[in-house]
C-alpha cells in the first residue's frame, strides 16, 4: 500500500515510498532526504516573533533526472536562492534594528526576533551543507552553502551585539537609577537638618502660643528661650551632620 502524501507537499511530486515513509503530517525540522535519487530538501521560512512557534515550510526536489522542484514559491533552485535572500534580508533589518535600540525593552524585543532566526538559520546551514556532500558537482548548491554560511555568522553577531547593547543599556541604566537615589538621599538628609535646627525654636513657639503675642514679646525671658532654642537647634544639627559623616 503506498503511503499518502502529507499536506505540505505538492500531490503532483513523485516521491519514492522510501522518502514518503520519513514523512509525517507536518513538515517537522529542517533536514534533507536523499533516497533511490531524489532529493528533497524540508526548510522553514525566516521565524518570526508573532508565529508563535510555528514554522512555515519551504521544501525542495531534485528528481533523479537533475529536475529541481519547489514549494510553495515555485522555481525550484531560483526559489531557494530567493529562500536565502529573505534570510539576508531579515539579518539585515535587524541589524539595522540593534543600531536603532536604546532601552532595554528594546534590545529586549530584537533579541525576540534574532534568537530564533539563529537557530533557523544554523538548522538551515547543516541541510545545505549535507544537500551540498549528496550532490558535490552542483556549484550553485556550493554558492548558496556559502550564502548559508554568511547568513549564519551574521545571525550569531547580531545575537552577540544585541546582548552586549542590552546588558549595557542595563548597566547604564542601573547607574542613573543609583545616581538619583544617593541625589535624593542628600535632599533628604538636608530637610531633616533643616527639620532638627527649628525643632527646639517651633517647640517653644508652641509653648508660647497660647498667649498673647504682644505680651509674650514683653516677657522677661523670652529673648533668653528664644536663645536657648536656636543654640540648642545649632548643636542638634551638628551633631546630625558628624553622625551622617
Amino acid at each position: 500500500m503506498e503511503t499518502r502524501m502529507p499536506g505540505f507537499l505538492p500531490k503532483t511530486w513523485d516521491l519514492p515510498e522510501a522518502i514518503r515513509r520519513r514523512l509525517g503530517d507536518q513538515a517537522g525540522r529542517q533536514r534533507v532526504m536523499d533516497e533511490e535519487g531524489h532529493l528533497l530538501m524540508i526548510l522553514h521560512a525566516p521565524p518570526r516573533p508573532e508565529d508563535d512557534e510555528v514554522r512555515q515550510p519551504a521544501v525542495f526536489w531534485r528528481n533523479p533526472a537533475g529536475e529541481w522542484k519547489s514549494a510553495p514559491a515555485g522555481g525550484g533552485l531560483s526559489a531557494l536562492q530567493g529562500h536565502l535572500a529573505a534570510y539576508r534580508t531579515v539579518v539585515r533589518q535587524l541589524d539595522e534594528a540593534v543600531d536603532a535600540a536604546h532601552s532595554p525593552k528594546e534590545y529586549f524585543d530584537v533579541m525576540r526576533a534574532i534568537n530564533p532566526l539563529l537557530r533557523s538559520s544554523r538548522n538551515l546551514l547543516a541541510v545545505m551543507e549535507e544537500v551540498r556532500k549528496a550532490r558535490p558537482d552542483e556549484r550553485r548548491l556550493i554558492v548558496m552553502r556559502d550564502e548559508a554560511v554568511d547568513i549564519e555568522r551574521g545571525a550569531d553577531l547580531l545575537a552577540n551585539d544585541a546582548k552586549a547593547g542590552m546588558e549595557f543599556s542595563l548597566a547604564e541604566s542601573g547607574e542613573k537609577q543609583a545616581h538619583e537615589a544617593r541625589v535624593a538621599n542628600e535632599e533628604a538628609r538636608r530637610l531633616n537638618r533643616l527639620v532638627a535646627f527649628f525643632f527646639p525654636l517651633a517647640t517653644l513657639v508652641a509653648v508660647f502660643g497660647m498667649t498673647d503675642p504682644g505680651q509674650v514679646v514683653r516677657l522677661p525671658g523670652f529673648w533668653p528661650v528664644i536663645g536657648i532654642g536656636i543654640a540648642l537647634g545649632l548643636m542638634v544639627r551638628v551633631l546630625l551632620g558628624r553622625s551622617g559623616k
